[in-house]
């Protein structure tokens, strides 16, 4: 795909139900008869919809103990398109339902570095009530073996399928590296000089070997930038393999298999491609639109080709080719829904850089920050939550998503995706 050729183409009452639990409310019973007919019609199961969508008449009303009857009438709902006002309750529940399934979208981080400190007691009460999917390890959740690793095995018991995640590259940015007793992994740069493919792949999996064994099972890793020693983020530091995507893509290929064979998911960035930028987006956006070329596509492409990248990161970065918004790819449909899932045809999830970041940070509140990202396409809202430590982050990202469902900016369905594409990240991670 030319770069020309890229730009072009973007551009009531509570009535109660006999037979049920006392807790059931007649909105409860219209949804779950929904499911029902929907899955019995069409063969396809739509959890929680909401009678704008499908439409679920009560043929009488009925009191406390009473039996309802629900019947469905497509016809009529679409041709009325009235029943999330007659019945707002009912789309009240919807988005409540939805909002509390989006709790496994959210990555959260916290403050401590040891399994006794108040940071890990609010995670741990978050992960014991299903407010969050997983948890965010930065460099100061990791300060000692036995913190990291106490730290993951009290959040593992409480929940066993929550993703941990850190970032364990290998050089620069390798969180379990030797001062705490790890094995030092080489830089991507240097081990691409210095080995195979294949013996890349045998170093990795050593490396996966003992990031699983320490209780994690997310890597905020490979690198498929290219390897440009003038960049201060990425080349500097030698975390590239290499300056062409057949290159960059079988060694981060490596990788990837590596780690999944040891039970890690793998999370490859930083679409659309960091490596010949001229800033820092810890610190602030980051404009590439000039220094950015078509090519630094290419490792993605072929990782995708490859069927390797089942979780994609995009970077807080802005190319006005791509997006003439002007809005940072972690909140730009084009990118991410029309090029990379559209264009390249990318099935699988997709994860925020840290919203905490700078880049984000500065420019836009919390909130909106969130709603965008999933408007965007993202799949994982990833939040270090470190900048201003809030405990009841979770809470409020639940509310935040119930109100954009409310205002018409998110759908059920959208999230429903957006879970399914979690749900075969979790076959792979253990």
């Amino acid at each position: 795909m030319k770069k020309a050729a890229v730009v072009r183409q973007l551009g009531g009452p509570d009535h109660r139900l006999q037979g049920h639990s006392s807790t059931d409310t007649l909105a409860d019973a219209v949804l779950r008869a929904t499911d029902a007919l929907m899955k019995s019609t069409t063969g396809v199961r739509h959890r929680g919809v909401g009678l704008a969508s499908h439409g679920c008449v009560p043929n009488r009303a009925a009191g406390q103990g009473q039996e309802i009857h629900v019947t469905v009438n497509r016809r009529q709902i679409i041709a009325t398109g009235t029943a999330a006002l007659a019945f707002p309750g009912i789309a009240r529940a919807s988005a409540r339902r939805t909002a509390d399934r989006a709790a496994g979208m959210l990555l959260m981080g916290f403050i401590g570095d040891n399994p006794d400190a108040e940071g890990a007691d609010i995670v741990a009460d978050h992960l014991a009530n299903g407010r969050i999917g997983g948890v965010l390890f930065l460099r100061h959740n990791v300060r000692s073996r036995e913190g990291a690793e106490g730290l993951a095995a009290r959040f593992r018991e409480i929940a066993p399928d929550a993703f941990l995640a850190l970032d364990q590259e290998g050089g620069a940015v390798q969180r379990l590296n030797g001062d705490l007793g790890y094995t030092p992994v080489p830089r991507a740069h240097v081990l691409a000089q210095a080995q195979s493919p294949s013996q890349a792949e045998e170093t990795y999996r050593m490396a996966a070997r003992e990031f699983t064994a320490a209780g994690f099972n997310m890597n905020l890793a490979p690198v498929a930038d290219v390897q440009d020693d003038a960049n201060g983020v990425i080349g500097r530091w030698g975390r590239g393999y290499g300056t062409d995507g057949e290159t960059i893509a079988a060694y981060a290929g490596a990788f990837i298999d590596a780690f999944e064979a040891e039970g890690a998911v793998c999370a490859v960035k930083h679409f659309p491609g960091h490596g010949r930028s001229t800033g820092d987006s810890h610190e602030g956006f980051v404009d590439i639109s000039q220094s950015w070329s078509e090519n630094e596509l290419d490792p993605f492409e072929r990782l995708i080709e490859q069927r390797k990248a089942h979780l994609i990161m995009g970077g807080h970065l802005i190319h006005r080719g791509l997006d003439p918004s002007g809005d940072p790819v972690t909140l730009s449909r084009p990118i991410l829904h029309e090029l990379l899932r559209g264009r390249m045809g990318y099935r699988g999830a997709v994860i925020t850089d840290d919203l905490d970041m700078g880049a984000i940070r500065e420019h836009y509140d919390q909130r909106e920050a969130v709603i965008r990202s999933l408007i965007a396409g993202n799949d994982i809202i990833m939040m270090s939550n470190s900048a201003a430590p809030d405990p009841a982050l979770p809470q409020k990202f639940a509310r935040w998503v119930e109100e954009a469902v409310e205002e018409g900016r998110l759908s059920e369905q959208r999230v429903n995706r957006s879970l399914a594409r979690i749900e075969t990240l979790n076959r792979i991670a253990r």
